[in-house]
């Protein structure tokens, strides 16, 4: 379920319109945890998810008057960072150096399998991990993903089989316990 769902008042609304702080604050306050949160899921990293999430919400206050109805607003910010996020990746693909190969122990515990999971994620290109979050987590159907990337339906459903068929056969052979879900 995503966490931009949540409402915002028409009058806080108007008021960030008209660059009010305090609305903007009420604003911020209230999406940037799901703002990072997405962003990180899909970088996989921790300073280019607070750059890109401070890159996010300078275009949420520049263009949210171009926004015609707060009832939506949550949603438009989760469009705005997939775009950034995506526009980052895009950019920056040959930079990006997010994936510590190092190989770990694992446990059976509960924390081993939830580290190991997020291994297994980190393993992953930035595309392939933005891909399976937005289609598994987010709920973007594969023509949102493709329009998103700039890309075919097609496009999209290979590359989220291939990002859970590489996650899977990491966690079947080390990982703690857990099977993907196909």
């Amino acid at each position: 379920m995503s966490h931009f769902n949540q409402a915002i008042d028409e009058l806080t609304f108007k008021a960030a319109c008209k660059n009010k702080t305090a609305a903007q604050k009420k604003i911020y306050e209230l999406y940037s945890t799901s703002v990072y949160n997405l962003v990180f899921r899909i970088t996989h990293n921790q300073a280019d998810a607070l750059d890109i999430s401070q890159d996010v919400f300078v275009k949420v206050f520049t263009k949210i008057s171009q926004n015609k109805t707060h009832d939506l607003l949550g949603f438009w910010i989760r469009k705005i960072s997939l775009n950034t996020t995506l526009s980052y990746i895009k950019k920056n693909a040959r930079l990006i150096t997010n994936v510590n190969f190092k190989e770990k122990t694992i446990d059976k515990d509960i924390n081993e399998t939830l580290s190991s999971l997020e291994f297994s994620l980190s393993k992953l290109s930035p595309v392939s991990r933005s891909i399976l979050w937005m289609y598994e987590v987010e709920g973007l159907t594969h023509q949102e993903i493709a329009d998103f990337h700039g890309k075919t339906v097609s496009f999209s459903k290979t590359q989220l089989s291939r990002a859970k068929q590489i996650a899977q056969q990491y966690l079947t052979q080390k990982g703690g316990g857990y099977e993907a879900v196909k």
